[in-house]
């Protein structure tokens, strides 16, 4: 009877087509444990708050005078306009962060301000305003609480109110979100170690909400402007999802 010798090439491929299930189930069973490693995840939420003072002010006086002749108007106008220059310049600020507007005129007794019922005993209201944009915000917070000396000078004030910017916030951004990533990860740790686990790398990441806000109030009770205050609060909330192993 003639023996059956296998040749090398054959013992291979009698060999792999032995241990191929025992393969595949090995590399099915790590892609099945990798798959459940990939669902356990925690998803945390960093916080960092932060306050600032305003680096840019902008404040706004509107005044106005009223009658019937024009001219005699025109003239009072600019007089309470030099008062209320003097009076900016004197608490410092320069000719540069300093505009004044044009003038402008309401004729009460056109067509498109006029009624039915009696006309106004006076027709003109010349009204115009005067704008300062600065960086001494100080000075402007303090410079906004003033008309009360234009009023006692006899000056109508129509309007008045301070902006307060803050332009660096850009520049602060990136460091605020590297802050509230690490509160996030410092949140992750304390619930991996409450649960045995350690925590991985980063599934995903949000960068999340950016917002300014009063200091005097809560996010959650604002209600006013947060450009009127010279001190800004920042928030950032970051939104993070760590893999526990």
């Amino acid at each position: 009877m003639t023996m059956f010798r296998p040749t090398a090439p054959a013992a291979i491929l009698g060999l792999c087509i032995a241990l191929g299930p025992a393969i595949a189930g090995f590399f099915i069973y790590k892609g099945i444990l990798e798959a459940k490693r990939s669902e356990r995840y925690v998803t945390v939420k960093g916080l960092v708050e932060r306050v600032e003072k305003a680096d840019r002010g902008f404040w706004e006086v509107g005044f106005k005078v009223a009658g019937n002749n024009l001219n005699e108007l025109y003239q009072q106008l600019s007089k309470e306009s030099e008062i209320i220059h003097a009076f900016i310049k004197s608490k410092g600020f320069d000719e540069g962060e300093i505009t004044i507007n044009s003038p402008w005129v309401v004729d009460l007794y056109t067509r498109e301000y006029g009624s039915s019922g009696p006309l106004p005993p006076e027709r003109y209201i010349l009204e115009n305003s005067i704008y300062v944009n600065s960086l001494k915000v100080d000075a402007l917070n303090e410079l906004a609480t003033t008309t009360g000396e234009f009023i006692r000078q006899g000056i109508s004030i129509s309007r008045s109110g301070a902006r307060f910017y803050l332009d660096k916030f850009n520049q602060l951004r990136p460091q605020l979100i590297v802050e509230a990533t690490k509160n996030a990860q410092k949140i992750a740790r304390s619930f991996a170690e409450t649960t045995g686990s350690q925590i991985g790398g980063i599934r995903r990441a949000n960068q999340g909400t950016i917002s300014l806000g009063n200091p005097a109030e809560s996010f959650e009770q604002q209600t006013h402007e947060e450009g009127n205050s010279l001190m800004k609060k920042i928030r950032v909330v970051s939104t993070i999802e760590f893999f526990l192993q």
